[in-house]
Formats: C-alpha cells, sequence, structure tokens
C-alpha cells in the first residue's frame, strides 16, 4: 500500500445497504439507509449516518461512565432470612430473627424476604412478628406459585409476595406435575390475588435455563401482561 493512502473501514451491514436500527428508551428508531460505496471509492468517503434527536444519557442500553451515578435505579433484596436458612445445620430462632431483620434495616435494604410463612408453623409466626416491628425496610416472603401459599402469605402482613413455580420438563414431570397450560393459568390466578390484596408480587421460573425457551417466554409475557412488580429468572445451577 503506497505511503500516505488513506483507507475507510466499512462494516458488513454497510456494503449490503442494510439500515442499521437503534433502540432509545424501549422504542425502536431507524437511521437512514447506507448507500454501498463502490470499492474504487471506499479511501476517500465517509459514511454518515442520522443521529439521534435525544440525548445519549436518555439511552437505557448506553455505557454507564459513573457507576455510582446509576445506584439510585437499584434496590436491594436481602434474603438472609430465607436463603440464609437453607445451609446445612442453620437454624435461626425468633429472637436471632429480629435481631438481624433490625441490623439489614439499620444498613438500609430496601426488602428483607423471608422464609415461606407455609414451611412451618413457626416460619408463619416469625413472619407475622417481623412483620409488626415497623421497620423501614418492605418484608417479603417466599412462596410456591398456589393460592394457598398465596393466601397464607399475605394473612402474616407480608408487603410483598415472591411466588416461584418449576418450569423445566423435570420439574413438570417429578415435581408439581403440572403442564405449562395449568402454570400459566395457576400464575395469573395467584398474582390477580395479590395485587388485590394491595400486595407487590414478584413471578420467577424455577429451573429457567433448563426449561423450554418457548415456555419461558410465553408464561412471563402472560404474567407481564398482567402485571407484576417483579420478575425473577432463578436457575440453582447458574
Amino acid at each position: 500500500m503506497p505511503t500516505g493512502t488513506r483507507t475507510a473501514t466499512v462494516s458488513p451491514m454497510a456494503r449490503m445497504g442494510a439500515t442499521v436500527i437503534t433502540r432509545t428508551q424501549g422504542t425502536i428508531a431507524k437511521t437512514r439507509k447506507h448507500q454501498c460505496i463502490p470499492p474504487s471509492d471506499r479511501s476517500h468517503r465517509a459514511i454518515q449516518t442520522n443521529q439521534s434527536s435525544r440525548p445519549q444519557s436518555s439511552n437505557p442500553y448506553a455505557p454507564v461512565q459513573d457507576f455510582l451515578s446509576n445506584v439510585s435505579k437499584f434496590q436491594i433484596i436481602e434474603s438472609t432470612l430465607r436463603e440464609g436458612e437453607q445451609f446445612a445445620n442453620a437454624f435461626f430462632d425468633t429472637e436471632t430473627k429480629i435481631k438481624i431483620a433490625r441490623a439489614l434495616d439499620d444498613f438500609g435494604v430496601d426488602y428483607i424476604e423471608l422464609t415461606s410463612p407455609a414451611a412451618s408453623e413457626q416460619s408463619r409466626l416469625d413472619c407475622e412478628a417481623i412483620c409488626q416491628l415497623g421497620l423501614k425496610a418492605k418484608i417479603l416472603t417466599h412462596v410456591r406459585c398456589n393460592m394457598s401459599d398465596a393466601k397464607l402469605a399475605v394473612s402474616t402482613g407480608v408487603d410483598g409476595v415472591d411466588v416461584v413455580i418449576g418450569t423445566s420438563s423435570h420439574l413438570m414431570e417429578h415435581s408439581h406435575g403440572k403442564d405449562m397450560t395449568y402454570i400459566k393459568n395457576t400464575a395469573i390466578e395467584v398474582i390477580e390475588y395479590v395485587k388485590s390484596c394491595g400486595k407487590e408480587i414478584r413471578f420467577s421460573s424455577e429451573d429457567s435455563f433448563r426449561s423450554d425457551l418457548v415456555d419461558l417466554l410465553t408464561i412471563y409475557s402472560a404474567v407481564d401482561k398482567i402485571g407484576v412488580n417483579r420478575v425473577g429468572i432463578a436457575d440453582t445451577v447458574g
């Protein structure tokens, strides 16, 4: 290549004259169509695209330069009083649970998640006791996605209910034994009930990454349509 010759790199999409799609705040905007550049002109011509009229900072997919400035968009759901009870030899009595809840509240977590009140009578009593502490943090409990568990959870006085149900073929066959039609209909029924009680609601699938993609899209589209505060995509093995 002769010394001093300038070159321009042209993307495969531009060579094909493809339309470039950019996503801004959940909407899709088209930029003008790139023109194919003859090989003989590529060293001297620049490719121009229309710039979005909106500021770059409004794009939710834009890189974050200062991560601390993004903290206000997140909330902490602390699950020591649920997940923390699930390892070998773990046991928190009522007094210990209250101390942990107060410490987490003083630390400033937004949500404290508790063991399902359906796990045992003591779990139900402990859930009620923590709900009556008057903490700044909102209290959640994590239950199976069925009406019995949902009603019990609401009766304890929690601020929100997290429901979960297995969606993998393995769990559908060997755990709850239900198909996707049943899962979807039950999820809708439970979510509508919890919302009618004025509680926050999160829906999660279990074994998510071992579930059929079409099944996942079906169930999450259904719960999104009726409205949930949060969703969880859970899988113990990642």
